[in-house]
């Protein structure tokens, strides 16, 4: 199923922040866990905010179009080990190539070309929730409280090895 990215919650001082990514045709978000640093990216394309050098993000991009190939899809397509699986199609002479990243690059690439992110049913189903209206409202933002009001999913959360998505190696 595809979705967006539409919100990037901030968790205090902390060095983790939570991405939420809205399902297209529907009211369920999905949170993803990661480093802030991973996550910069992402909060400057919701803010709008563009900038003027290239990033390593727009060197793959570079890349693959100088090599012939496109960006198709991003996908979050399975969770091996407790770790959140990300892949990028490409096509290239009417071939698709399927390369793995990190989710958190998969979501970036997506963002900046403006190709569907699509996550699997089976991921969405355990980790999707239908977020409290106040959730929905807002762009990037910042609250302490925001995790208590998400303590449900406290407990798969703090399963999940990050190592994969952004988090402590």
């Amino acid at each position: 199923m595809e979705v967006t990215p539409h919100t990037v919650i901030l968790v205090g001082d902390s060095q983790y922040c939570m991405v939420l990514l809205k399902e297209s045709d529907g009211s369920r978000m999905l949170p993803i866990w990661m480093r802030v640093h991973r996550a910069q990216p992402i909060i400057l394309w919701l803010r709008g905010k563009r900038l003027r050098r290239p990033h390593t993000h727009e060197l793959f991009i570079q890349m693959a179009e100088k090599l012939g190939g496109e960006l198709v899809q991003a996908a979050l397509y399975q969770v091996k080990e407790g770790v959140l699986q990300g892949r990028l199609v490409l096509s290239r002479e009417s071939q698709e190539i399927s390369l793995m990243c990190m989710a958190s690059d998969a979501i970036v690439l997506a963002m900046k070309k403006g190709v569907p992110i699509t996550v699997a049913h089976e991921i969405m189903e355990m980790a999707g929730f239908i977020p409290e209206p106040s959730l929905c409202e807002g762009a990037t933002s910042q609250s302490d409280g925001i995790v208590e009001r998400l303590s449900a999913f406290r407990d798969f959360i703090e399963q999940l090895d990050l190592r994969g998505i952004g988090g402590p190696t």
